[in-house]
This record gives structure tokens, C-alpha cells and sequence, in this order.
């Protein structure tokens, strides 16, 4: 599994099989890349390989940002943050979570999330990744040109999606699911199933053309309308 172009400089890497697993590259007019999450614990092979693939070494990732601390995203970013050398950013409210490798309790009011929180050693997500920095909501990180952090939270506290207006490219994270259709997350996986859904609201008011998925397949046009037409319950 190698990059797949999404966007002038920004690539799609597939970590898992079927494109249920991805992480995101976006390069800065001086060629710096940012990654967007580094999946499992098994990604970051993936990652390397992706990144020699464009011909491009580990030390062009300059920043590693998190959407948040579950183990399909944070799994590999103490592995990629030692491969790179890079720094590691996510939401203020999901430092802790990332800095001591726990996953934040899902909502006990789904039988989702009472299922999952009987699962043992669950918290315990994955390895500790230090923190060098956070970002709060409408932050434009001074990555790529410019990226707009979009706080999300229900998913998880801190879960953020992110803009890169330059390109046109919103990277949903987990606030959207592209699993055969578009979707919300499982209900097991979010700490607040309302807020969730509430907060992916969010991603039909902004303009971009195309999204990217942390689950599932990019789509290339008209994004914005089939998010919208998503979030209104209509077939898109």
C-alpha cells in the first residue's frame, strides 16, 4: 500500500487493508511534510514505505498532528516521532490522553460503549507519545501553508478535523466514517455519542472540495455536497 494522491500535496496513506486505516501527508510550499495521525502500532511501516515511495526520507516530516488518542491514530506516533525527529501536536484536551497512552472512556449510555469498556486493558491504548504542543479550536497552525484546527469533540474530548484551505482539503478524522457510505462513528468508540453527531455538523458549514477519512476512501469532488447531503439524512 502506497500513497494515493488526494489533492496537490496532499497524499492518502493507507495502513490497512480495504483503506480502513488511513493516515495523511501534506506537504509545505518548502517541501516540509506534516502528518496527519500515525495508526496502529503496525503503521508506521506503512508510513516509511509510503514516504520512500514519493522519495521523500523521514526527516521531511517536520510536525505530526493527532486528531486524537485512540490507537488507530496515536498507535504508531511514538514510532513515527522517533523515525522523523518530528514534533507532536493534538487538541489541548487530549494531551493527557496522548502523553499517557490511554484511550477515554467510551459513553456509557450506548450498549456500544458499556461493551467496550468492559474489554480489559482497553485504556491502556497504546505507547505514551510526549507532547510538544497543543491547539485549540480555529487555530491556523503554521504547517503547509496554513491548517485550520476544527474541534469536534464526542468522538473523543480534544477530537479534531482538520482544514487545509490551499488545497481544498478537510481530513475528517473519526467525526466521519467513509465505510461503504458515508457515516458517524461507532457509537462503541465515542465518549459522547450526542455531542458527536452535534459536532460533525461542524464539517457542512466549512468549504472544501475534497475529504479525506481516517475509515474509508477519499472522495475527490463535491465533498462538501455529499457531507451535507449526509448530515441532513439525505442520500448523497
Amino acid at each position: 500500500m502506497g500513497a494515493v494522491r488526494v489533492a496537490d500535496g496532499v497524499w492518502r496513506i493507507p495502513t490497512a487493508p480495504a483503506d480502513f486505516i488511513n493516515s495523511f501527508l501534506v506537504e509545505g510550499g518548502d517541501g516540509s511534510l506534516t502528518l496527519v495521525d500515525a495508526g496502529t502500532r503496525f503503521a508506521p511501516r506503512s508510513l516509511l514505505a509510503a514516504l520512500d515511495g514519493l522519495g521523500r526520507a523521514p526527516g521531511d516530516v517536520t510536525h505530526l498532528l493527532l486528531t486524537h488518542a485512540h490507537n488507530d491514530h496515536a498507535g504508531g506516533a511514538r514510532r513515527m516521532q522517533a523515525a522523523t525527529g518530528s514534533p507532536v501536536s493534538t487538541h489541548e484536551r487530549e494531551a493527557v490522553y496522548v502523553r499517557e497512552g490511554r484511550m477515554p472512556t467510551s459513553d456509557p449510555s450506548t450498549l456500544g460503549g458499556r461493551l467496550m469498556g468492559r474489554i480489559p486493558g482497553r485504556a491502556k491504548g497504546f505507547a505514551p507519545v510526549p507532547v510538544d504542543s497543543t491547539f485549540q479550536d480555529g487555530d491556523v497552525l503554521p504547517l503547509a501553508g496554513g491548517i485550520t484546527v476544527v474541534h469536534t469533540p464526542g468522538h473523543t474530548p480534544g477530537h479534531c478535523s482538520f482544514l487545509h484551505p490551499s488545497s481544498g482539503v478537510l481530513i475528517t478524522g473519526d467525526a466521519i466514517f467513509n465505510v461503504r457510505r458515508l457515516r458517524y462513528a461507532f457509537t462503541g468508540s465515542c465518549t459522547d455519542v450526542r455531542l458527536s453527531r452535534e459536532s460533525a455538523a461542524r464539517l457542512g458549514e466549512l468549504d472544501y472540495e475534497v475529504a479525506g477519512f481516517t475509515h474509508g476512501p477519499h472522495v475527490s469532488t463535491g465533498a462538501r455536497a455529499a457531507v451535507r447531503a449526509f448530515l441532513a439524512g439525505r442520500p448523497s
